[in-house]
């Protein structure tokens, strides 16, 4: 978007430019790469959303805006991020290459853009310094859409600029469109967006005020350019008018003090660049600066450098840049968010660079020859020591230090992550079995189990787990042979009720590296079990209701349909009062493959037909169960108010929560009955 008048020449530099360029890329995608799955350690809350919408995409339900979630997300990152799980999958990492690739285009584009601006040195220091900064690096390894941002705002610039450069009509014409398009597309990125076409209204503006001839020359271009940008627009266009204030990350209406607070908001916002940061610990390392003290200097001077120079196509373009891509932070209350600054990403780390080459150009105009040399070298020295130094100093803050805050590791689930990690990565064969227990889709309906949260943090996705509730439940795969029992947020015994928790008494932690103690735990019952189903042949009598035509007892274990087979039970206190509970612990074992979901039903009866109290679940994922496991449900049966004394049966059996259908229970392969009578309970007066 600058004449060609205007722009630094575009030096070769001799044979050096092309190899630090490459080397610079290479150093950035070694930060974006490195440790890719362990650092964040797990994955925030706003990534599971957005992994959650990429798929809503890919199953057909496309949306210009995703109205149902705050903030609101814009659709096309969605679309870039199902493709690519389509293409490789899911997991951890598969997730976060997207964002890896597209911060890296981000690097490309914005050394190209930098040099046809201001020259290779500064277009080099200023990739060098995004390659390994805090906040750059955190963009390009985290599930986040505004990792889009930075690239699609250096898009929208480096092609108005070569359309601006362009020496003929024809080729003018072509980086137009070309500008236009990623100027409508951008749109559909980030709620952020909408900077760039105020960015690209005022350097209109701009340039007719230095140079009107400019902007007669390309008029007709530049109105092509705006109603393509239009035109592409038109369905976001729609869907605002249709829900006016969607896309507020603070409605406005609730900041009575705005106006006042703007000038403030500014200035917080800049500071955050050069003195305390962003201090939300899932963004940054809170209270850690863009830049460091030397860089913040020879920032303050590049600005001031711009500022100098303002009736120069490219200074003026810089300094409207960040002066406007400012303006989305003076909408939030809570200073400042490192996102909501995306836009400026790459012209920030652009004024340290021209600081620095103004020295430079200043020592060589006002040195002699060898002088000059000395201090071109001394310039050249200096920059690669910031360079390596803000590396450093971004490497042991991103990869030593931050991930260890607590506040992180709660932000980004660690244990999870650590837990996925541990899955991905272990080659031990024995079953596992996992805690996973319900959500409260009312209150989030986007709100993930623990099975399914690692569904999106494992890489494995074969990888055989039975899921259970362990609040009600427990698994005891292969016959109680050798497990490994995972307890994501550990304390098992905090969680497991008395009639289950016996069982961990012959538990052992598996002391896990960098998981917490009783997370992972291994548990050998075969012996134990066996001795335990053996003995319910003499204590845990059972017999056939009424419509079974059958006074005899029925003989334990009792098969059922679908391959469950019942194997006894323990009632914790069968003399009880009214009101109190009645603790049921019921054994199941699995013959075959398993059914579908299924729901346990625990009835008191008045009569064989009057139920008087109930309790219908089962915390056992049945889909994941395999043959030979045996798994535990506990019940919990609360006698009603009044009830009078007397003896009273439990009834158990299991069905098809959506049917309804409760599964036959068989004896020498002929349907008897749909449930079972257990032994009756006495309710004191």
């Amino acid at each position: 978007m600058v004449s060609t008048s205007a722009v630094s020449p575009l030096h070769t530099s001799g044979r050096w430019y092309l190899p630090v360029a490459v080397g610079l890329l290479l150093v950035a995608a070694f930060f974006r790469l490195w440790q890719l799955g362990t650092v964040p350690p797990g994955m925030h809350a706003e990534e599971i959303i957005n992994a959650q919408l990429s798929e809503r995409m890919q199953q057909g339900d496309i949306a210009v805006i995703y109205d149902d979630v705050r903030p609101v997300r814009e659709g096309l990152y969605y679309a870039l991020l199902a493709i690519s799980s389509a293409l490789m999958g899911r997991g951890l990492i598969l997730w976060r290459l997207p964002s890896v690739w597209l911060t890296m285009l981000a690097l490309a584009v914005t050394l190209q853009l930098m040099r046809r601006l201001f020259g290779v040195r500064v277009a080099l220091m200023t990739t060098g310094l995004m390659a390994v900064s805090f906040w750059s690096v955190w963009m390009g390894r985290t599930v986040q859409h505004v990792a889009l941002m930075p690239l699609m705002t250096v898009l929208v610039i480096y092609t108005l600029t070569r359309a601006y450069q362009a020496r003929e009509a024809a080729q003018a014409g072509l980086w137009f469109t070309i500008g236009g398009l990623a100027l409508g597309i951008a749109q559909y990125v980030h709620v952020t967006a909408w900077t760039l076409i105020v960015l690209v209204v005022a350097f209109v503006v701009y340039r007719a005020v230095v140079d009107r001839r400019d902007v007669q020359r390309h008029r007709g271009n530049l109105i092509y350019a705006f109603l393509l940008m239009g035109v592409i627009c038109l369905p976001l266009l729609i869907f605002l008018g249709r829900h006016p204030g969607v896309r507020e990350p603070v409605p406005i209406a609730a900041q009575p003090n705005l106006l006042a607070e703007i000038p403030e908001r500014l200035v917080t916002s800049l500071a955050a660049l050069t003195l305390r940061g962003d201090r939300l610990p899932w963004h940054n390392l809170p209270g850690r600066p863009v830049v460091g003290p030397f860089l913040a200097l020879l920032m303050i001077l590049g600005i001031g450098v711009v500022l100098a120079r303002w009736r120069r196509a490219p200074y003026g373009l810089a300094i409207l840049w960040l002066a406007i891509g400012l303006l989305p932070t003076t909408f939030l209350p809570q200073q400042p968010d490192f996102e909501y600054m995306a836009v400026i990403q790459p012209v920030v780390f652009a004024f340290p660079a021209i600081g620095l080459r103004t020295i430079f150009q200043f020592l060589r105009e006002r040195l002699k020859a060898r002088a000059a040399l000395l201090a071109t070298s001394a310039v050249s020295a200096t920059v690669g020591i910031l360079i390596v130094g803000h590396a450093a100093w971004s490497y042991r803050d991103y990869f030593l230090i931050w991930p260890t805050l607590g506040d992180v590791r709660l932000d980004y689930q660690a244990d999870l992550g650590l837990i996925a990690h541990y899955l991905d990565t272990s080659a031990d064969p024995t079953p596992v079995s996992v805690c996973s227990t319900p959500v409260d889709r009312g209150d989030d309906p986007l709100a993930l189990t623990n099975a399914e949260l690692l569904g999106y943090l494992m890489h494995r996705q074969d990888l055989p787990i039975r899921y259970f509730d362990c609040t009600q439940s427990l698994v005891l795969a292969n016959g109680g042979e050798s497990q490994r029992l995972i307890f994501p947020r550990g304390h098992y015994y905090d969680h497991l009720p008395g009639p289950l928790l016996i069982w961990m008494r012959y538990a052992r932690d598996e002391h896990v590296p960098g998981i917490r103690p009783d997370v992972v735990m291994r548990l050998d019952v075969s012996r134990e079990i066996a001795d335990y189903v053996g003995a319910f042949i003499t204590t845990a009598l059972t017999a056939w209701p009424p419509e079974a035509n059958d006074p005899q007892l029925a003989t334990l274990p009792v098969p059922f349909g679908y391959n469950i087979t019942f194997l006894g039970y323990e009632i914790r206190d069968d003399t009880v009062r009214a009101a109190d509970w009645v603790e049921l612990a019921t054994y199941w074992r699995l013959d075959g493959p398993p059914p579908p979901e299924l729901t346990l039903f625990a009835h008191m009866l008045g009569s064989p037909v009057v139920i008087l109290a109930q309790d219908d679940e089962l915390g056992v994922q049945t889909a994941t169960l395999h043959p030979r496991d045996i798994f535990i449900q506990h019940s919990m049966i609360q006698t009603p108010e009044g009830t009078a004394p007397g003896l009273y049966t439990l009834s158990v059996g299991l069905y098809f929560p959506h049917s309804g259908q409760r599964l036959p229970v068989l004896e020498g392969g002929i349907i008897k009955a749909d449930r079972l009578f257990l032994r009756p309970v006495t309710v004191l007066p």
